[in-house]
């Protein structure tokens, strides 16, 4: 993934106000990303990488070596090409590690894999506990790193300085081509579009921008232009672009067609091999009975509510991902009850959609993981009870997935991924929390499942001697003699096994045909020593036997996927299906009569080598150097910046960040200058330097400046200020959600007021302490739910003769209230207090707060004001077609706003307000235009003229 530059401008103006001033740097919202570990970081040099880790994955880190070195060698055949310099890599061995990296500004979501950084070529990558995953982490993001160098030097031969923008998708999907080759989840995205029609033409892949429809699109492109076309074609895409403006024009002189032409022969191609599919497999929806049909609904787990069946599953169905259960007999009808809420509070900072199972035991206790810190809670939820009753945190380990309880309610066997990256088995005691550890390698041990007798684990795992593409087959444990057991094989992707009550049937999702589809282990039971024993006991027997022969069926023929399979006590079968680009919860009632029949293949238990070989490590096979990692700063981002601020006017110059390799320090440096005519050159200097250490969870901030400049407001007129002086601010983030700040301010002031020939200077101390809260969800173009509330207190005070000494209140609380899926009733409460001697004002007046009234044409030392917005969809997706082409648009929004406030010195005044409808037009995910219409009135009357507001920016 290639780091926005505007995300990059939005940090450097949040450095330049950390210092500038204090008022404003404590007044912004935004979730916090929060520095729990102080990693000891070192580096490992190799003959193309400067590997980066810290000591407890060292050994992840080698393997990472290892694959990096071959990824390279691959691609630098592919690309016929050799990247000079040693590229940085930097690894983390789990994503919650990942989630606090400073190498990128902003939050990193759950979903960011990995990215490459081109500023200074970093390439960060985490592992969640599977090798074949990192390993093609690691070669995707190296892809980007040779398309970087690669077009650089063909712009850089032709001496072209402005590059021509290559498509997102074709960036993502030659990289998906070229790591992954093609997967069952890419045949399940395309076969789904196709067949319900969902699929986006090359000339409109701007509508899915950045989603993962359009990775596996552009993948499936870029795989058939290498098939029809030939692979070395790719390559000529990117040597031609210094040819053509449009990439569409290249694609003509390169392969003789435009966009139009080839999206229409890669659609029908697609067509042609798709659609027969039809005549022997069926849509999830219609051969199985729905019980969800909204949102994205994945793991279930089943139980009886005093007889009753009941369903309880994990789903995004608003937003938020939380737990809901349904009865299972009210199929489509009634929605969901929604029991544990997530992602929206510090305890269940977040929940994993498609990662981690759930289970709930015979007395209704559901066992669930969720984030909440540093690492992940395993929860007990009593269902009756409504309540947590118990949770319980492993030190030493990170991640959590997959809890399952055992037949008797005491233990619970889960997954946890450790600090080295290693992804294994563990038992938990759930009187009293201990933990035991069942497994201990690099193999990605996953999803287990207990059998109804309580003797076997039955288990997910690439512990097979294929060891390629990720394949991963089932496995059993064997709880009294601590062996290991494989249960299937092959080239092939099986997981989320679950056990049928009776012990006699073992569910799992393969994609042995293509796609993910349900398949079924018959444990059968003919063995002699076995014949006397009960249906139950006799298929545990035959497990004990090794030779033993047992069948596999596939139970469903679907053309997208199914996913999660859980049995309940009846034989139905619950999974999650991909169908319509969602997923949602399905059932087939009596599915063990459907292993009845002849259809079936052979596989056979063996007890496998728990001491398998290792994977392979970068020392074993060429020279390597491990050295304590020293920060090195080198250039960031370097700009001429012109800076319009309401109080200290307009400045234009430079600014220079610049970090260490891993972004904990960052140094930012601003120069300019304000002369209008030459006597005032030397005068007129404007220099800043900040130091901000984002090392640790308290994040602090040192800078300096000389600020010089002429400026005007309503209340003193023309003046020149002169400020020299210097900031500390402190950031400690309570947690995800919440923060406290503090600033100081020191500055020497001289002020000139030219129309009054006065003149004063002062030595002015500011300080403020503010708390912030955010856990908003937002839409396409603001909150649509949660909360978000800024309150600060300060005093600013003339240390020097008194001639200025005010107190600041500041508070801004807004509210989203939804209504429905789609419509949010938002509220926002400011209020703003300067009262002493000589307060700064605030101004008000614009489309973002005062609508109606002119921007910042509203100046007091004292503002309030209530702002009401209804927000819902006006025009989903629209398309301007011109006789040279066309242009389409997405998600707008509208809204019925009133706003009520005023700003004042002493006496309020008369209310002002407005209201009238609004619109908003996201526009290429980064800016959004607002257009709001309406009346003004001071509540006694309406004035007449309908006012229009054209600006922009997100949502209050």
């Amino acid at each position: 993934m290639i780091k926005s530059k505007i995300a990059f401008l939005q940090f450097m103006g949040f450095v330049f106000m950390f210092y500038v001033s204090a008022l404003n740097a404590q007044y912004y919202f935004g979730r916090n990303k929060v520095q729990y570990n102080q990693f000891q970081w070192q580096v490992l040099k190799t003959e193309h990488f400067d590997i980066y880790f810290y000591p407890e994955m060292e050994s992840l880190a080698e393997i990472g070596a290892y694959y990096a070195e071959e990824s390279y060698h691959f691609l630098q055949d592919k690309f016929n090409h050799n990247v000079l310099q040693k590229i940085p890599l930097i690894f983390y061995s789990s994503h919650f590690h990942f989630e606090e990296t400073n190498t990128l500004p902003y939050l990193i979501s759950p979903g960011l894999g990995g990215f490459f950084e081109f500023m200074k070529g970093r390439v960060v990558v985490p592992s969640d506990g599977s090798i074949s995953r990192f390993r093609q982490t690691i070669q995707h993001e190296l892809v980007h790193v040779f398309q970087h160098h690669y077009l650089e030097r063909i712009y850089e031969d032709r001496n072209i300085f402005q590059y021509r923008t290559i498509p997102l998708w074709f960036i993502e999907g030659l990289a998906e081509y070229w790591s992954d080759g093609w997967s069952s989840e890419a045949e399940m995205i395309i076969r789904d579009g196709i067949l319900n029609n969902t699929i986006v033409p090359i000339p409109e892949m701007y509508r899915i921008t950045g989603t993962y429809q359009m990775y596996k699109e552009g993948q499936s492109i870029v795989k058939f232009v290498a098939e029809q076309y030939g692979e070395a074609k790719i390559l000529q895409l990117m040597q031609n672009m210094w040819k053509e403006e449009k990439f569409s024009d290249i694609m003509k002189i390169t392969i003789g067609k435009d966009y139009d032409e080839l999206s229409e022969e890669w659609l029908y191609y697609l067509k042609k091999s798709i659609y027969p599919l039809m005549g022997e497999k069926d849509f999830p929806g219609m051969v199985s009975t729905r019980l969800t049909e909204e949102g994205i609904n994945t793991v279930s787990s089943f139980y009886r509510d005093n007889g009753n069946p009941v369903v309880i599953f994990v789903a995004n169905r608003n937003g938020y991902t939380s737990i809901y259960q349904k009865p299972i007999t009210d199929f489509r009808e009634g929605d969901p009850e929604l029991l544990i809420k997530g992602e929206s509070t510090p305890e269940l900072e977040s929940l994993q959609l498609q990662k981690s199972r759930i289970d709930v035991d015979q007395n209704g206790r559901l066992a669930f993981i969720a984030k909440s810190g540093p690492q992940d809670i395993l929860f007990i939820y009593h269902i009756q009870q409504r309540e947590v009753i118990q949770q319980y945190k492993f030190q030493g380990l990170v991640s959590l997935f997959s809890p399952s309880w055992s037949p008797d309610g005491t233990q619970i066997v889960l997954t946890g991924l450790d600090y080295s990256g290693k992804n294994d088995l563990y038992l938990v005691q759930v009187d009293d929390g201990s933990i035991t550890r069942l497994t201990n390698d690099f193999f990605n041990d996953q999803n287990p499942d207990w059998s109804p007798d309580g003797k076997w684990i039955v288990f997910d795992s690439d512990r097979s001697n294929i060891k390629e593409n990720g394949c991963s087959n089932l496995f059993l444990y064997h709880l009294d003699e601590e062996v290991i057991r494989q249960l299937t094989y092959g080239p092939y992707s099986e997981r989320w096994p679950s056990w049928s009550p009776d012990g006699r049937l073992i569910a799992f999702s393969s994609d042995r045909d293509g796609v993910y589809n349900i398949w079924v282990v018959k444990i059968n039971g003919e063995e002699e020593n076995c014949q006397e024993m009960s249906p139950v006991d006799m298929g545990y027997c035959t497990l004990f036997n090794p030779k033993k022969i047992h069948t596999l069926k596939k139970l469903t023929h679907f053309t997208t996927g199914g996913y999660f399979p859980c049995w309940t006590d009846s034989s139905t079968l619950l999974f999650s299906a991909f169908e319509k680009s969602s997923f949602q919860i399905r059932a087939i009632p009596d599915a063990a009569k459907w292993m009845n029949d002849n259809s079936v293949l052979l596989t056979s238990i063996t007890e496998i080598d728990t001491e398998m070989a290792n994977f392979p490590r970068i020392g074993g096979i060429v020279d390597t150097e491990k050295v304590k990692y020293k920060r090195k700063f080198s250039l960031d981002f370097a700009q001429s910046q012109v800076i319009q601020d309401p109080i200290y006017g307009t400045s234009g110059g430079a600014e220079l960040l610049i970090t260490d390799m891993l972004g904990d320090e960052q140094h930012y440096f601003l120069v300019y200058n304000s002369a209008r005519v030459k006597s005032e050159f030397w005068d007129g200097w404007n220099l800043a330097m900040t130091k901000v250490d984002l090392t640790r969870r308290l994040n602090y901030a040192l800078g300096i400046y000389r600020l010089a400049g002429y400026y005007y407001n309503r209340y003193e007129g023309y003046f020149y200020n002169r400020r020299i002086g210097g900031s500390v601010a402190l950031s400690y983030p309570l947690n995800k959600f919440e923060r406290i700040e503090t600033n100081l301010n020191i500055r020497d002031s001289v002020k000139d007021w030219l129309d009054q020939f006065d003149s004063r200077r002062d030595i002015l101390v500011s300080n403020f302490v503010s708390y912030t809260k955010d856990n908003s969800l937002w839409g396409p173009t603001g909150p649509i739910d949660g909360e978000r509330y800024n309150i600060t207190l300060g005093n600013t005070v003339d240390v020097r003769r008194s001639n200025v000494n005010f107190t600041t209140i500041m508070i801004d609380l807004r509210k989203y209230f939804r209504l429905s899926y789609r419509v949010t009733h938002a509220v926002r409460i400011w209020g703003q207090f300067n009262q002493g001697k000589e307060p700064l004002p605030f101004v008000m007046g614009g489309s973002w707060d005062l609508r109606g009234y002119k921007l910042w044409s509203l100046w007091g030392t004292k503002l309030a004001l209530i702002s009401n917005e209804l927000r819902f969809p006006f025009i989903d997706q629209f398309y301007l077609g011109f006789p040279f082409g066309g242009v389409g648009f997405t998600s707008i929004r509208g809204a019925l706003f009133l706003d009520v406030g005023n700003v004042w010195d002493r006496d309020f005044g008369d209310v002002k307000g407005s209201f009238g409808l609004g619109i908003r037009l996201q526009f290429l995910g980064y800016i959004v235009f607002r257009l709001d219409i309406g009346k003004r009135t001071n509540f006694k009357e309406i004035y007449p003229r309908t006012f229009t507001q054209f600006f922009f920016g997100w949502d209050f």
